[in-house]
């Protein structure tokens, strides 16, 4: 896996929440980053957030890749 943005679909997969759970955690990070709206959130900036191991995380968001590709 080679992008470094999150997507509302990767927030979905790795807390089994709603499209408009994840939509709202993007809108809420941004503004606590102050992000303005054109720019994106990155996958680093997520975990540093939350607490979550960026190693896990991406080896979770692989595996979504992977199942895609099936």
């Amino acid at each position: 896996m080679n992008r470094i943005v999150i997507y509302t679909a990767d927030i979905m997969v790795l807390t089994d929440k709603s499209e408009s759970y994840a939509r709202k955690e993007i809108q809420n990070l941004k503004k606590v980053l102050n992000k303005e709206k054109h720019q994106k959130v990155t996958i680093k900036e997520y975990c540093q957030y939350y607490g979550f191991n960026i190693d896990e995380v991406l080896s979770v968001l692989s595996k979504k890749s992977l199942k895609k590709a099936d």
